[in-house]
């Protein structure tokens, strides 16, 4: 059974009471130590973003699993759900998210991700600078990216990775569109390497 959010919310609910929610109503929600919040508004261009970062992540998840001979697979996934941890319930919804295959009947965890992606606006900066990379560092998700946009694409990333798998995160590059045509470039988690032109959202001229 499914049920329609009524704010406010007066005591903190369980986990599998916010999946009972409606999904078209819960797709703009998250839930925060047992109290369900709307999630910041979002453009077009920001979740084109979003959609590009996803399909490059894809690109080089794929390519690393034909390298590895199938020792590796990879999903990538767009505003889906990632249970922080149950005790409170915490889950946030990441704009891009890269993480370890699993069933589809399992639920996405921390423990399933390997990159959490955020693309920054002005309703979403703050809650994304501070909020949501405490909590992704708190549930130990060994990377966490923040993308800036403009009309044309992705503009920034920020990198921050944990020191051993512990928190909080340490900044660790930040790339600039005018840098060169190399958006990312690393070898952990695994060697990969994303170009601004796939980050690009503006029609091609």
């Amino acid at each position: 059974m499914t049920v329609s959010w009524q704010a406010p919310q007066p005591t903190p609910i369980d986990w599998a009471t916010f999946l009972e929610i409606e999904p078209d109503i819960r797709r703009d929600l998250e839930i925060v130590d047992g109290f369900v919040v709307p999630r910041e508004q979002r453009g077009r261009d920001h979740q084109k973003v979003g959609t590009r970062l996803s399909l490059a992540l894809e690109r080089v998840a794929v390519a690393e699993m034909r390298g590895s001979g199938g020792g590796s697979c990879y999903e990538t996934n767009t505003e889906v759900d990632v249970l922080l941890w149950e005790v409170p319930p915490t889950a946030r919804k990441p704009d891009a998210v890269l993480h370890r295959c699993l069933p589809d009947t399992e639920q996405l965890t921390a423990e399933h991700c390997v990159i959490v992606v955020e693309v920054l606006s002005t309703w979403s900066e703050r809650r994304d600078r501070v909020h949501k990379m405490s909590d992704y560092a708190d549930a130990g998700i060994p990377h966490y990216w923040l993308v800036s946009f403009d009309k044309v694409g992705a503009l920034t990333i920020e990198r921050y990775a944990l020191s051993d798998r512990r928190g909080p995160y340490t900044h660790v590059g930040t790339t600039h569109r005018d840098m060169g045509s190399v958006a990312v470039t690393v070898t952990d988690p695994f060697p990969l390497e994303l170009l601004w032109s796939e980050l690009e959202i503006a029609p091609p001229v």
